[in-house]
């Protein structure tokens, strides 16, 4: 892929380590961009996910708390800063492509559902059930969003058509896997388009990529954290002390004490990102005491239900709609029916009608599978003004 030759050369200079990935050597984008002489092709892609209608979204979506309403609450927004931020810091340090980790960073959660990784779980159940995925994870969807769904301002067409390194860092990300103290990348070729569980990525095929892998974790430990002293589910005087002597009391030393001990661990000429064990096992213990504390904490679990409920009927609603109207092709039954069989008018209808058009689906895709992308780019907020305006009664005088 052709671009300015002083874009290239710069670069050169910057990306030195061995493995850097540089943007001429980019697998490409499904279809190719005009080149320009301003920014290389991995910036552009910082651009057209910071752009886009779902990074937008992500500032009223769930990290930790749902719909919270203290604002210094951190959101799934600005943990994508921050994963943003602390990546292009290590690639920096370790003379890698600071512009693939940033986008990588920026994108990894486009795919989030509304009410973080409970919604997730109810999404997934949903899918076993209906048999359209064996399971929904957020960084398949994540994929998903940016190749078919996602929207650059009010342009018609949809998807970011990002290029290949981007996509496959988006997708390898997994959160989840606390396993992994040295992440090496993949070698070989990887289909992203078959990949349908998170296992399925394995690890991605940059080093940036990896950095992010690893940098995820980094960036919401200490972070949530701190939303649960500021919740009042966490006494800080009673983090354990080997936690608060090898990490740090607070977030930003703890972020700093990890990202210091990557760039040291990491390799300046091998193909690895990497924690030291002590700092590996500490990370873990402090994910483990979140756990326990915050994620699985009797005031977090009892909204579960009400989040479960309310993505299960919205989904009836709409699976319900879809086949009434039979995907809105039937104009006079094109209004959301309520449970009691009457029909009403819904703002949120003709959003939903409008997004079938919009993204274009064929025949072949089920009427599930549309649902499962309506609701997975709902806000949380979203969620319940959906539903007000399907299950309050409105006064008709």
């Amino acid at each position: 892929m052709s671009q300015g030759k002083n874009i290239s050369d710069r670069e050169k200079l910057i990306c030195t380590h061995p493995h850097a990935a540089l943007t001429r050597n980019t697998r490409g984008r499904y279809a190719p961009l005009a080149p320009e002489n301003i920014r290389n092709e991995y910036q552009r892609d910082v651009h057209r996910i910071a752009y886009s209608q779902p990074f937008r979204r992500l500032r009223n979506k769930t990290q930790v708390f749902y719909l919270p309403e203290n604002d210094h609450i951190c959101t799934r927004l600005e943990h994508s800063l921050h994963v943003a931020n602390a990546a292009r810091t290590v690639a920096r340090a370790l003379n890698l492509n600071e512009d693939l980790a940033e986008a990588i960073g920026l994108g990894h959660d486009l795919g989030h559902a509304p009410f973080g990784h409970h919604g997730e779980f109810v999404l997934g159940e949903i899918c076993k059930r209906e048999g359209i995925a064996p399971d929904f994870h957020h960084e398949v969807n994540s994929l998903r969003v940016v190749d078919k769904l996602a929207q650059l301002d009010r342009n018609p067409t949809h998807g970011l058509n990002l290029t290949y390194e981007v996509r496959d860092g988006i997708v390898s990300h997994n959160g989840e896997d606390f396993n992994q103290r040295i992440i090496k990348p993949f070698e070989g070729d990887k289909d992203l388009d078959k990949i349908k569980l998170r296992r399925d990525a394995g690890n991605a095929i940059s080093m940036e990529g990896c950095i992010v892998r690893l940098v995820d974790k980094v960036a919401y430990a200490g972070r949530d954290l701190e939303d649960g002293i500021k919740a009042k589910l966490i006494d800080p005087n009673l983090i354990p002390k080997n936690l608060r002597d090898t990490l740090g009391k607070e977030n930003g030393t703890i972020v700093g004490t990890l990202i210091k001990d990557i760039v040291n661990c990491s390799s300046k000429s091998d193909k690895y990102i990497a924690l030291s064990q002590e700092k590996f096992d500490a990370l873990n213990e402090l994910l483990k005491y979140n756990y326990k504390n915050i994620y699985l904490g009797e005031r977090v679990q009892q909204y579960r239900i009400r989040a479960t409920r309310s993505i299960k009927h919205l989904f009836e609603v709409l699976m319900e709609t879809l086949k009434e109207t039979k995907r809105f092709e039937n104009s006079e039954k094109s209004k959301i029916l309520s449970p009691n069989g009457k029909s009403i008018k819904s703002g949120g209808l003709d959003v939903f009608k409008n997004f079938i058009s919009d993204i274009g689906y064929k025949d072949d895709e089920s009427d599930a599978q549309i649902c499962i992308d309506f609701i997975s780019g709902f806000t949380d907020q979203y969620v319940l003004r959906f539903l007000e305006e399907v299950f309050v009664p409105k006064a008709i005088v």
